[in-house]
């Protein structure tokens, strides 16, 4: 899959090897230094692209099939969104909903990374719920030692991005539509395997 020139796969691997060196004791949990990352790697490319904020929630089911609940982000003060992600034309963007075991007190299957055909329906399975979309030249305004620590961020993910020394191999897997999973769930996914029978669930917890 591509945005203009860049490969999702490669732009994905980036940003998860970058959070896991600089973060490796909560990557899981900076979603707006993903968001910001990616943003820049597209303006860099030359892609339009937005930093959406709101709520996020996704489909998890324990590694035994026993359990599955609603998780994500979503809850924080009013005025304040849960989650950041990106979105350009075509494109929802968001690799932090493969984060969403880390902290799970149950052992669950790996999760998707997204990257949504904005043209297709989400399935019940991953559910959006925006609440702000910032300006395309959006600048956010930081305290000192956040902004030097985004600054840093960025440019390792952009110079990573570009580099032909780094390998970019992605460990995880990528949802871009209904078709999509599908595909995962033929090849025997356990999330998607899962995903498909909660889709058909007359009643599911929404956020």
């Amino acid at each position: 899959m591509r945005i203009g020139r860049v490969k999702v796969e490669d732009l994905y691997a980036t940003i998860d090897w970058c959070l896991r060196k600089d973060f490796p004791l909560d990557f899981d949990s900076r979603c707006l230094y993903t968001a910001c990352a990616i943003h820049s790697v597209l303006k860099n490319e030359g892609i339009p692209s937005i930093i959406v904020g709101g709520d996020a929630v996704a489909f998890t089911v324990s590694v035994d099939g026993s359990q599955a609940s609603v998780e994500g982000f979503a809850g924080a003060k009013q005025g304040e969104p849960s989650h950041y992600w990106v979105e350009t034309s075509d494109l929802l963007l968001d690799p932090n909903v493969s984060y969403l075991p880390e902290r799970s007190r149950i052992k669950r299957v790996p999760m998707p990374m997204v990257a949504w055909e904005r043209k297709q329906p989400l399935p019940q399975s991953l559910q959006y719920r925006e609440q702000i979309r910032h300006d395309e030249n959006v600048e956010f305004r930081f305290t000192e030692d956040i902004a030097a620590r985004m600054d840093s961020f960025v440019n390792i993910c952009i110079k990573r991005f570009k580099s032909k020394v780094g390998k970019k191999r992605l460990s995880g897997f990528i949802i871009s539509s209904p078709e999509s999973i599908k595909q995962h769930a033929s090849n025997g996914n356990k999330w998607a395997l899962s995903a498909l029978r909660f889709q058909k669930m007359q009643s599911v917890p929404t956020i």
